[in-house]
């Protein structure tokens, strides 16, 4: 009910509004960019720490730095006041140039997000400028393998910005 008044009460973020700005090529992500992504006391182990399982890659869900605030991330579908968020750099996101974020603005009526990004997989070939298309996955073994390194280097590299409550 909180978030309902919030948002009828007009004051959502205006960073995360579309407001008709355009969608920006991945050349103007910086390195040092942050992406922000959302989790919460379910994604974490008996040690407190992430579970690698939650990063679903590729097309891995994030708001950047430029466009939000990192408590932006409980203003989403099925987002939580609660949740907790981490960051990592594009430069960690684009490891190995075996991935590369995407601005993917979402034009929702209820939570538009201009700060979303998805970080998708690259193919032999792609340079860290390329935008791949969303929802595409080469199926190996050894791409499985790089997967998995993918995505424990960037739980090694990641920062909690806000613990879950």
């Amino acid at each position: 009910m909180k978030l309902l008044r919030f948002l009828k009460n007009d004051r959502y973020p205006d960073c995360l509004k579309i407001k008709g700005r355009p969608k920006l090529p991945t050349s103007s992500f910086k390195e040092a960019d942050r992406l922000y992504h959302a989790f919460d006391n379910e994604d974490l182990d008996e040690y407190e720490n992430i579970k690698l399982e939650t990063i679903r890659f590729p097309d891995f869900s994030c708001n950047w730095s430029r466009f939000s605030k990192l408590r932006h991330v409980r203003l989403r579908k099925n987002g939580k006041k609660t949740d907790g968020c981490y960051s990592f750099t594009v430069k960690v996101s684009r490891y190995k140039s075996f991935a590369t974020p995407v601005h993917d603005p979402i034009s929702d009526r209820i939570f538009p997000n201009y700060s979303h990004v998805e970080v998708r997989e690259l193919f032999e070939g792609e340079d860290i400028l390329y935008e791949p298309p969303k929802n595409r996955k080469k199926k190996s073994k050894k791409r499985k393998s790089i997967r998995m390194e993918y995505r424990q280097n960037l739980l090694n590299n990641k920062f909690i910005e806000l613990s879950p409550e």
